[in-house]
């Protein structure tokens, strides 16, 4: 049995700002409510090329 992890990436990384900023603004993402689901997506592929978010996640890691 695994154990989740979930390492957030920064909010203020402006990477993650610009990202956030354009999906959640997008209308056919709040039509269809994938927005967190793109987003965790997004973010997977995003923090392990950014030093940024990955100190982060490390200063902010949850369990469970």
């Amino acid at each position: 049995m695994s154990i989740p992890i979930h390492t957030p990436c920064d909010p203020d990384c402006p990477h993650v700002k610009e990202f956030r900023d354009c999906l959640y603004n997008d209308p056919m993402t709040i039509e269809y409510g994938m927005g967190s689901e793109v987003d965790e997506m997004w973010s997977k592929k995003h923090q392990p090329t950014c030093e940024r978010c990955q100190e982060y996640g490390a200063a902010n890691i949850s369990v469970g």
